[in-house]
């Protein structure tokens, strides 16, 4: 697996996801305790609630489409698809981004949907 591969530019959403790349903060004092912080931060953030695991990895897909965050959509497509999402599914939701982001985001998906 290629570093563009291995982990979301943030480090690692979700409670189920192993926290993968680096933020570029310091490794220690205060910046590791951003990094810290900010890693909690996600884990809470994209841990089931009012919205279950499902919804919250197709919206990761569809946010990290829009961003055009090749890291971070390889990484939550493969999840997606972990999870048993539908090649359908994971298409719905990063249609969502194109929809909004336009023909830029939708070129940036056609090409990190073939990975």
């Amino acid at each position: 697996m290629s570093s563009s591969e291995s982990s979301c530019c943030a480090g690692g959403h979700g409670a189920d996801e192993s926290g993968g790349g680096s933020s570029g903060v310091g490794s220690s004092g205060v910046g590791a305790e951003i990094q810290r912080k900010f890693q909690d931060f996600l884990k809470t953030a994209n841990a089931p609630g009012a919205l279950d695991g499902r919804t919250k990895k197709a919206v990761a897909i569809a946010l990290s489409v829009l961003a055009k965050c090749e890291p971070c959509a390889k990484i939550h497509i493969k999840k997606a698809r972990e999870m048993g999402f539908s090649q359908e599914e994971i298409d719905e939701a990063a249609w969502l981004a194109v929809a909004f982001g336009g023909s830029p985001t939708m070129m940036f998906y056609n090409e990190v949907k073939r990975t």
